[in-house]
């Protein structure tokens, strides 16, 4: 699904700083400098990739995005409204589910929707609408230690939907599952996402992860954290596993491993191999 050209999310000269608490002894309080100057446009129907070293800043970038954590500087905005906390125009999902272990699944994802106060029977309809929509309509009345750790993720996806979100923030959403379930759940975000159109920002520590996804990656700075770079991901849709013997996927894994490293021993491995057998060189998963 092609990303159009109006934009959805945007951050502008965004930085934030935050205040370390120190004793007297070690002279007072200091300062993290956690995001510097981070300018970014985000495509509405995109589905966009954040990766970054680990503490540059990625997860706390996807948290002023879902006003949860208040900027320093710089604003963000979500269409031509300025983002100063959270709303239900923007629905976020984490890595822990984040499921209420005392409702059931039909009950969770009903939640965003009492919220919004919509009516008993127009709920239970939208919320079995997308239990169905992410393939779990025969666990509806379980409660959420009767399933798997990719079924409460896919039912946190089906949450955040149901509220019918403008925007999707995803941070790290599946890195607390095993590689083969993490591939499935890849191919059925990517057909939630054709079938909605939403707006997707997803951050990630995995490359191959971000390719495999996304319309554009977004590479972060070192702490402070900044975009560096944004890499356009050209392959076409829609996508299976299959798609990472191409070529093109190579190239791109290359790019954006590069974009990442700084002048060190595997950086200059990765210039002098041929791209067409990078997938037998580099690991699958740089965990960066």
């Amino acid at each position: 699904m092609a990303a159009q050209n109006t934009i959805e999310l945007s951050a502008r000269d965004l930085g934030l700083v935050y205040n370390i608490r120190r004793s007297k002894k070690d002279g007072g309080p200091s300062f993290l400098e956690a995001l510097k100057e981070v300018n970014l446009d985000v495509r509405k129907g995109e589905f966009l990739s954040i990766v970054g070293p680990s503490g540059c800043g990625k997860s706390t970038f996807l948290y002023i995005l879902a006003g949860l954590i208040k900027k320093t500087t710089g604003a963000a905005f979500i269409g031509e409204e300025e983002i100063t906390g959270p709303s239900l125009n923007r629905g976020i999902i984490m890595q822990q589910y984040a499921l209420f272990p005392w409702r059931t699944i039909q009950k969770n994802v009903e939640f965003g929707l009492e919220v919004k106060k919509v009516p008993k029977a127009e709920r239970r309809a939208l919320a079995e609408k997308y239990i169905d929509l992410v393939g779990l309509s025969d666990f509806a009345n379980r409660y959420p230690y009767e399933l798997s750790g990719g079924m409460k993720q896919r039912i946190a996806i089906a949450r955040a939907l149901a509220f019918d979100p403008e925007v999707l923030l995803m941070d790290e959403p599946f890195a607390a599952v095993d590689e083969q379930t993490r591939g499935i759940l890849h191919e059925e975000l990517l057909r939630i996402w054709e079938k909605t159109s939403k707006t997707i920002v997803f951050v990630t520590h995995a490359i191959d992860e971000a390719i495999f996804l996304s319309d554009r990656v977004a590479v972060m700075t070192p702490s402070p954290g900044t975009i560096r770079e944004i890499v356009d991901v050209s392959l076409p849709r829609p996508r299976s596993q299959e798609i990472k013997s191409d070529p093109e996927f190579a190239r791109l894994r290359v790019k954006v491993w590069q974009l990442l490293q700084s002048e060190t021993a595997i950086t200059r491995a990765v210039h002098t191999i041929d791209e067409k057998n990078v997938l037998e060189v580099l690991p699958n998963d740089p965990g960066l």
